[in-house]
């Protein structure tokens, strides 16, 4: 095929059809018939068609970017994960997408806003933002902004991840394998953001401690062990490897089982078992959050999953709402849940 690039002419001719039904078709607007619009769309992938966004932002007034605030990629798969998720699903609406990753840096956050005012950008999703100061001239500017988990933006739109399925579907199955002595271990409230907003690990410990009662455990013999989440002054290990060491210190008798607040705490609780020669799950069964690299550790790690794809439409959808309503209309929120994925770090209780 040529090397030039191919236009909306070229497609309209290889699949002789007029060039408004072309547009049509690549546009997603108007009506077209099953004929017309199959052999459009076998002319683009001949052609390997790519329409023009600089001459379509042009066109419409419209950048067709977006703006993605991360706290820790690097450090957290978690939102290696959300990125990947939001990124698709905006890709598949036709935006392109401009990251931010603060990585607990205010000043990173500040120049990354900045840089999505620089752009023109339609809307800003946040996961999770590290200082309200640093969004206010988003807000300022009546830019769109919806929220992943953490709703520390009263007039911002939100995506509630709720734990309650998953951490119920976990308790049930704990307990149906004759656990009754659970730990849960997670991150404190202080370690999440430095904002004033509603706490996502609050909500975890009390989605634990309500699937816990509902299981029929005594809440006295299931420990809640608090910690950073983030690998910040570590010292080599991770996070939950000290956390794991203060449960194991004080749990008489010892816990069957350890819930975990993400799977990056999980990953330093099996390593504080392994260091203690507990195996696992033989010894204690472990569960982590979020299923964001669950499967590579050892043994594979079953884990609460939160839906990453179904995140990811989630955010999109508020994000064309809040682009169709004004600007001071009633925040909108949607949820979505979790649900456990079995792999074998947990098993009966008391096997050896």
């Amino acid at each position: 095929m040529n090397q030039m690039k191919a236009t909306m002419a070229d497609i309209a001719r290889l699949a002789k059809v007029s060039p408004t039904t072309a547009a049509r078709v690549i546009h997603n607007n108007g009506y077209v018939s099953q004929e017309n619009r199959q052999k459009v769309l076998e002319a683009v992938e001949v052609l390997g068609y790519r329409p023009n966004l600089q001459a379509r932002s042009l066109r419409t007034q419209r950048s067709f970017s977006l703006g993605l605030v991360l706290t820790a990629a690097r450090e957290n798969p978690f939102y290696t994960q959300i990125s990947h998720a939001v990124r698709t699903a905006a890709m598949d609406r036709g935006y392109s997408m401009l990251t931010v990753n603060h990585s607990y840096s205010e000043n990173a956050e500040a120049v990354g806003v900045q840089q999505f005012l620089d752009h023109n950008v339609e809307a800003v999703i946040l996961c999770h933002a590290l200082n309200l100061d640093n969004i206010q001239p988003l807000t300022d500017a009546g830019i769109p902004i919806v929220q992943i988990e953490r709703h520390d933006l009263e007039t911002a739109h939100f995506v509630e991840l709720d734990p309650t399925p998953g951490m119920t579907e976990a308790l049930n199955t704990l307990a149906a394998l004759g656990h009754r002595r659970i730990a849960f271990v997670g991150g404190s409230v202080s370690a999440e953001t430095e904002t004033d907003g509603p706490s996502a690990e609050r909500e975890r410990i009390r989605a634990f401690q309500m699937a816990a009662a509902s299981a029929g455990l005594v809440l006295e013999d299931c420990p809640v062990i608090l910690g950073s989440y983030d690998t910040r002054g570590a010292s080599g290990r991770l996070p939950g490897y000290a956390l794991a060491e203060k449960l194991l210190q004080m749990s008489r008798p010892i816990v069957s089982a350890i819930i975990t607040g993400s799977d990056v705490l999980a990953a330093g609780v099996l390593q504080a078992l392994h260091d203690r020669r507990i195996r696992v799950p033989e010894e204690i069964s472990v569960i982590g959050y979020d299923d964001s690299f669950a499967q590579f550790l050892s043994p594979p790690l079953t884990s609460i999953a939160q839906p990453y794809d179904a995140i990811g439409q989630a955010v999109m959808t508020l994000v064309e709402t809040a682009q169709a309503v004004p600007a001071d209309a009633i925040v909108q929120q949607m949820r979505v849940g979790t649900q456990l994925v079995s792999r074998a770090s947990i098993g009966r209780a008391g096997e050896s």
